[in-house]
């Protein structure tokens, strides 16, 4: 029988769908707010901002934060650098300091904080569970921590019995185990744009989304905003015509870093990459445009014929 809890986390609202316990649930969404605790950049007291305010000492974390930190530093060198890490200094100059679930949380950066880090400096030792961030680089989770969340909770749930298992953070979506329905798990892909318009059925996998059209605030310039995908080449937000970037793939953190290429890069140089990557994606531009990989198009004839 699939039970369903909803919670906000991480600035997003989330969903946890299990098959199982119902005492699952309740763990899940435990987890997901102790992962929040560890990872968020606006509490001072978390993994995360230690680490940024460790001036550069090798600091001793938890195995959540090891596992967080590894998939940020694989995810540039996999996206070429369009995913990157390190803007939170930019990130910050632009004006997102505060949280938007609580104004009184707010990014405190160190002293000598770069616009934009080095991730490939960033050191990982899982044994001893020790990470170094250089100094004068700073890291954020971003949405690859929701897409990670997401992962880690779907992997415990079915470690600890359930028969299958959804999770959701803000776009970023894990399933796996056994589906409720045999064409499997159904997720809704829309955009701002043109609004909800395909569905998506996995047996075991995950899906991202990025959009320029959430997290937007004043640039200080009338009539201007600035939105909170940055590009790494100009530090300024992204400027290439997408708007929404959805990614299928095995995990939700990867799902979610490969989102990035299609706003750094725009197309066709973004679906080049994908292509490379073999990966199923589908972008909107400002104009309503839908722009699709070929692994994206097989996907779609696939669920459509079943």
């Amino acid at each position: 029988m699939l039970r369903r809890a909803a919670t906000r986390v991480m600035s997003c609202d989330a969903s946890v769908v299990v098959d199982g316990d119902p005492a699952l649930l309740e763990s899940a969404v435990r987890r997901l707010h102790d992962l929040e605790r560890r990872w968020s950049r606006f509490r001072p007291d978390s993994e995360v901002s230690r680490l940024n305010a460790a001036a550069g000492r090798p600091l001793h974390v938890g195995e959540d934060t090891i596992h967080l930190v590894e998939a940020l530093v694989a995810a540039w060198h996999a996206t070429d650098g369009a995913f990157d890490p390190t803007l939170l200094g930019a990130l910050v100059g632009l004006g997102y300091v505060a949280s938007r679930e609580d104004a009184e949380l707010r990014t405190s950066l160190p002293a000598g904080t770069r616009p934009r880090g080095e991730p490939g400096a960033v050191l990982v030792d899982p044994e001893r569970r020790l990470v170094r961030v250089p100094l004068g680089t700073t890291l954020d989770p971003g949405g690859l921590g929701k897409g990670l969340a997401a992962d880690l909770v779907v992997e415990e749930l079915l470690a600890d019995g359930a028969v299958g298992a959804l999770v959701e953070v803000g776009g970023d979506l894990r399933c796996g185990g056994t589906p409720p329905l045999p064409t499997g798990w159904t997720v809704a892909v829309s955009d701002p744009v043109i609004g909800p318009s395909v569905h998506v059925a996995m047996a075991a996998g995950a899906a991202a989304t990025s959009t320029t059209a959430l997290r937007r605030w004043p640039s200080g310039c009338v009539g201007h905003e600035h939105h909170h995908l940055v590009d790494p080449r100009t530090l300024r937000p992204c400027v290439a015509p997408t708007v929404s970037c959805t990614v299928l793939a095995g995990t939700a953190s990867w799902a979610e870093a490969f989102t990035k290429p299609a706003f750094v890069l725009g197309w066709p140089d973004a679906g080049a990459m994908y292509e490379r990557h073999g990966l199923a994606v589908r972008a909107v531009t400002a104009d309503g445009s839908v722009v699709t990989t070929s692994a994206w198009r097989r996907f779609e004839l696939e669920v459509g014929r079943r």
